[in-house]
């Protein structure tokens, strides 16, 4: 295994051979209403350091996984932090390209948080479930994302959140099937994250 360092958090980058290029996919956003709750103000989470965190090249079933490693859909509850998370980055014309996990949701970042810094917990993380990860648990990294630009942070309650780019990622309660973008520009301040962290861009 190879040591490496991604948005100042420890990681360990495993010597997994990276999977082939594969091509974007493009899913059209869905224009379905869906609420959002407020961030709750919070004592910011502090880095990750060094939680054991394996970043592999390629996806979980080009690894020899099934299922989805314990990453639910929609508003379907997380009773306790995925075992591994698989990223991919796709793109839709409106949007840009943006990250999704392997159940093909589509993930966000906050306005309110900063670099390694979450301000979205209570009812806010209800409506907004942070993309967990159990300590030392496996990041699948596919075609169209720098591995060094995922990392991980500890939030107050001390589970791991996964970053791009350093920003806290999320999924949305309001997207319930592959595709749906119903959280992007939510309360003007949810956006589509892309691969380093940015917001997505149109293409």
């Amino acid at each position: 295994m190879l040591g490496a360092s991604a948005c100042g958090k420890s990681i360990v980058i495993t010597d997994a051979e990276p999977a082939a290029p594969a091509p974007a996919s493009s899913a059209p956003p869905s224009s379905a209403p869906a609420s959002s709750a407020p961030a709750t103000s919070a004592p910011p989470a502090s880095p990750a350091g060094n939680t054991g965190l394996q970043l592999v090249g390629g996806s979980a079933a080009e690894n020899g996984l099934s299922g989805n490693g314990g990453t639910p859909v929609g508003v379907q509850p997380q009773p306790k932090p995925a075992k591994w998370v698989q990223l991919s980055a796709v793109s839709a014309p409106a949007v840009g390209t943006y990250l999704v996990d392997v159940n093909q949701s589509a993930l966000y970042r906050f306005d309110s948080d900063s670099v390694d810094v979450t301000r979205c917990i209570g009812e806010c993380a209800v409506n907004w479930p942070p993309v967990t990860i159990k300590e030392q648990g496996k990041v699948y990294v596919t075609h169209g994302i720098e591995p060094s630009a995922i990392g991980a942070i500890q939030r107050p309650d001390g589970i791991v959140q996964l970053t791009a780019g350093g920003w806290p990622i999320y999924r949305f309660s309001g997207d319930a099937k592959p595709g749906d973008l119903n959280g992007q520009g939510k309360d003007g301040v949810w956006f589509a994250v892309g691969p380093t962290g940015d917001k997505a861009k149109p293409s």
